[in-house]
């Protein structure tokens, strides 16, 4: 019997059973659509939330630990944990990148929020620094840039030549000089910091103690941490050397970072020089208000006459920048622009459960709320420890400009060089560069588990934020496991109920069967046909039950969005479809058909014609 003849006669038996060939495709629809479903949420689970939290290619490590009559202590030497080690984890042959993290060594205390909470947040101030480029892609999802490019997209462009010709919440692009919603994620990035200083011991390794161009009136040998340069060591990058430290070369104000200005070197060539500026008294450094904390500059005038003449404008800093005093005696500084952090979603939902129920606080609505604040750190004061001596105690202004799950869970995440800077000021050049644990990203998850067994040579383990990601993937493949066991108990019983169907159907078809093999069909032709009836059934209930899947998961996905909505860093999508997924639903659909429909198959082809005619 060819094939155009089989699947002739199958379909004319589809048609004159059709109840049966429905009711037996129930159970397949429903385990198909049990299976699929529950395997696209793993998928989604796995790739909108988990991988963003942990991504399957990075692990984080720390030194090993020991318990100590109630305490911790590590087991690694904190001299081995600077720059040897990372260059020994970033050999490792599995090991694309390694990202160190480094936690704030001294005391300091934040407050500020009053234009959001209503009154200034008072709090200790935890912090730890990483490098931008690990977050800068998670920085732009959270913020959803590509809505705010697409939304300048559709508006008439309006020209600018800077922030200040732009509304509220826009800033000038410097590329096609047109306002367009801030971008915050571009500002965590090394903004530069008038670090002051009385020895190199309070700068970090490649920055020296020069002398401040302001001579340093009023402190015994007061200078500014800068890349040193002399006759005999030449600035990296194509800096320009002028009185022992290295400027970048730049035609205009917009090559130099915020608090900077382009002007004449000693030399001849224009370079980079950070703005030096006055409050009107030391107390205002300690203000909330924006327009005193941008002091008054010392070495320009709005009119362009000589600073100091009796007619000339005052400036204040430019742009975001403010007046950043040298500690709290002095009311002179530096133009700078604020430390750049970013938050974790979970101290967020923290406040909002938490302190803002206790507290009487407002709570935040959406992380976006927090974007552009500002608060104020103050280094040195603490709620707990004792307080550093007057002198070497200074504020800093930092602003929110992004969220991630690498941040600290109680505290703020700024860049890396600002913490190492810190560190060095406050407790030491060996404080600057003892890290406190590393981020190896390696080229695909397959090659983390043997990373975790060669870091072990160094004295490191798992981070607790890995070992949650390791917990958290078990539990997920578990949950899939069980689910997908489930779906596969509901396809055999289908098979059952599809063995049962045919069954009855070769009792029913007897005489049909006898007359078949009277005309010459073989007990192959009969096999075969009744197999590719099952094979049809399989196909048919694989293919609505996928489609019942996919009805499903939109539903559960609208009632997500709508009912979910605010929780931080919720996936756009809870599912993630895969083709595969989809084939295999069919395919399982189809096994258990040809399972259940084998033994009716060989019996039907069995039945003698003789016997069934004549009966």
């Amino acid at each position: 019997m060819t094939l155009r003849r089989v699947l002739h006669a199958v379909f004319a038996n589809i048609r004159r059973n059709r109840r049966s060939f429905v009711l037996s495709s129930i159970g397949l629809v429903i385990g198909v659509a049990t299976l699929t479903f529950f395997v696209h949420l793993g998928l989604g689970v796995q790739v909108g939330v988990l991988n963003r939290i942990y991504p399957v290619n990075q692990i984080e490590v720390e030194p090993k630990t020991v318990g100590i009559v109630g305490l911790r202590e590590d087991v690694v030497d904190t001299a081995r944990l600077g720059g040897e080690i990372v260059k020994d984890l970033s050999a490792l042959p599995d090991v694309t990148a390694v990202y160190p993290k480094l936690r704030s060594k001294f005391q300091a205390r934040l407050w500020g929020g009053e234009a959001l909470f209503g009154y200034a947040a008072r709090t200790e101030a935890f912090f730890d620094g990483l490098d931008a480029r690990l977050i800068a892609e998670e920085l732009a999802s959270s913020e959803r840039v590509e809505e705010k490019r697409r939304r300048k997209a559709l508006r008439k462009p309006e020209a600018c030549k800077n922030d200040d010709e732009c509304r509220l919440g826009e800033a000038c692009d410097a590329a096609s000089q047109t306002c367009g919603d801030i971008e915050y994620w571009r500002r965590f990035a090394d903004h530069g910091m008038g670090l002051y200083c009385q020895s190199d011991a309070e700068c970090p390794d490649e920055m020296a103690c020069v002398l401040a161009p302001d001579g340093g009136a009023g402190a015994p040998r007061s200078g500014r941490c800068e890349v040193a340069c002399d006759s005999a060591k030449a600035c990296p990058d194509g800096g320009v050397c002028e009185a022992g430290a290295c400027r970048r070369p730049c035609a205009s104000d917009a090559e130099c970072r915020g608090g900077e200005a382009c002007e004449p070197s000693a030399a001849g060539a224009k370079v980079c020089h950070r703005l030096t500026c006055t409050l009107e008294t030391p107390e205002d450094q300690l203000l909330e208000d924006p327009m005193k904390a941008k002091g008054r500059l010392l070495t320009r005038c709005g009119n362009g006459v000589a600073p100091g003449s009796a007619n000339c404008e005052p400036m204040t800093c430019p742009g975001s920048s403010y007046c950043a005093p040298r500690s709290l005696l002095f009311a002179d500084g530096v133009c700078e622009e604020p430390v750049p952090v970013v938050l974790s979603p979970t101290l967020i939902e923290l406040f909002n459960n938490a302190a803002a129920n206790s507290l009487g606080m407002r709570k935040l609505d959406g992380l976006g709320a927090m974007l552009g604040v500002r608060f104020q750190l103050h280094m040195g004061d603490s709620y707990f420890a004792a307080d550093l001596p007057k002198e070497k105690q200074a504020t800093k202004r930092a602003e929110i400009v992004g969220f991630s799950q690498k941040a600290m869970d109680f505290g703020v995440t700024m860049p890396l060089a600002y913490v190492e800077a810190l560190n060095a000021r406050y407790k030491g050049r060996a404080a600057a560069h003892t890290f406190d644990t590393f981020i190896l990203e390696t080229r695909g998850n397959e090659d983390v588990s043997a990373l975790i067994a060669r870091v072990g040579e160094f004295g490191l383990s798992l981070a607790r934020r890995s070992q949650d990601a390791q917990k958290a993937g078990d539990l997920l493949f578990i949950l899939t496991v069980v689910f997908s066991f489930i779906s596969m108990v509901i396809l055999f019983v289908a098979g059952v109920n599809i063995m049962h169907t045919f069954l009855t159907l070769v009792t029913e078809r007897r005489h049909e069967i006898g007359i078949m093999r009277a005309i010459g069909a073989t007990r192959g032709d009969i096999r075969r046909l009744f197999l590719t009836e099952a094979l049809m059934l399989g196909i048919f209930g694989g293919a609505l039950g996928n489609l019942v899947s996919y009805g499903v998961t939109r539903l559960a996905n609208w009632i997500g969005q709508t009912y979910l909505s605010g929780i931080p860093f919720k996936p756009d999508e809870f599912f993630a479809y895969d083709w595969r997924v989809v084939l295999g639903g069919i395919a399982f659909a189809c096994v258990f058909c040809l399972l259940g429909a084998f033994i009716p198959a060989r019996r039907a082809a069995k039945l003698d014609p003789a016997v069934v005619l004549s009966s």
